[in-house]
């Protein structure tokens, strides 16, 4: 099934049918994993998933999105005024959020270590949770990337297989327990003067470190100054960079990041550009070289 920004929108004007939302000034925010759509007529965003088998991640969204606000973790709000959500809209998990307000303060790395911390901490979520499994859907990607060349989708998938075999020796510091999955400043807003968490489908039980390698990463391949790197992890308590086991770590973590653009590289020249960059690096191993953030 394809799944790009115009070949959503029949979902889109379906599922705002049924609630009784207008769709047609629609601004699409984002499309990853999911369509993001900004509705102008309500303070609601429309999240749109690729596909029905995505249904148990994005019922497990809502429900972390749920436990946390009522753990008191500042978080994005599901529009609970829509009973039963997820919809199932043309084949799409479709939900509604509470659009955040934005403005001051601009999310800061910091902000992002404390609120981690504060996750990590909360001992057992009530919701069904999966094992740590971060190549599951590399393995899934490449397997419908056919817009992708032969050649990188068996390169990618030779990488999957010897990373998959090496995570299984690494040894973690942390505890395990409950993470979010996709932790980076992209997915964290400002709603009324408060800095939010969001985005929860990749959550999980796991090891702590994963949370923590996207902003370690980022100094490398997004510019992010060492400075900064340094107050995340000091207000986290922990550089995961210390870790023995980090350099396996970010390899496995590059491979889903370069797989995660490789699901859209019909969206754009810049997209195909920057996969085609990313397959390159790590053809070469170059950790250094840097990437672009979409």
């Amino acid at each position: 099934m394809e799944f790009s920004s115009s070949a959503v929108l029949p979902t889109l004007r379906e599922a705002c049918d049924r609630v009784g939302f207008a769709s047609g000034d629609a601004e699409l925010l984002r499309i990853g994993e999911n369509a993001i759509y900004q509705l102008t007529d309500a303070s609601v965003v429309v999240r749109i998933a690729r596909s029905a088998d995505r249904l148990p991640s994005v019922e497990r969204e809502l429900c972390v999105a749920r436990w946390l606000a009522a753990a008191g973790v500042p978080a994005i709000r599901v529009y609970e005024e829509i009973d039963q959500q997820p919809l199932l809209v043309h084949g799409h998990p479709v939900s509604f959020w509470y659009t955040v307000t934005g403005g001051e303060p601009v999310p800061t790395t910091v902000d992002l270590a404390r609120l981690l911390a504060s996750f990590h901490a909360l001992g057992d979520c009530p919701c069904d949770l999966p094992g740590f499994d971060p190549l599951r859907s590399v393995a899934s990607r490449i397997a419908q990337a056919d817009d992708a060349a032969a050649a990188d989708r068996d390169f990618l998938s030779a990488r999957c297989a010897d990373l998959s075999a090496r995570l299984q020796d690494l040894a973690f510091a942390l505890p395990r327990g409950p993470i979010h999955g996709d932790a980076h400043t992209k997915n964290l807003l400002t709603d009324h003067g408060q800095v939010v968490l969001l985005d929860f489908e990749a959550a999980a039980v796991g090891p702590r470190e994963w949370d923590l390698l996207p902003t370690a990463i980022a100094v490398e391949r997004y510019g992010l100054p060492e400075e900064e790197y340094r107050e995340f992890a000091g207000a986290y308590g922990f550089d995961v960079r210390t870790w023995p086991g980090y350099p396996v770590l970010r390899e496995v973590r590059e491979l889903t990041m370069t797989t995660w653009i490789m699901q859209n590289v019909g969206e754009s020249h810049a997209v195909a550009a920057e996969f085609a960059l990313r397959v390159a690096t790590l053809r070469e191993r170059d950790s250094k070289r840097a990437w672009n953030f979409f």
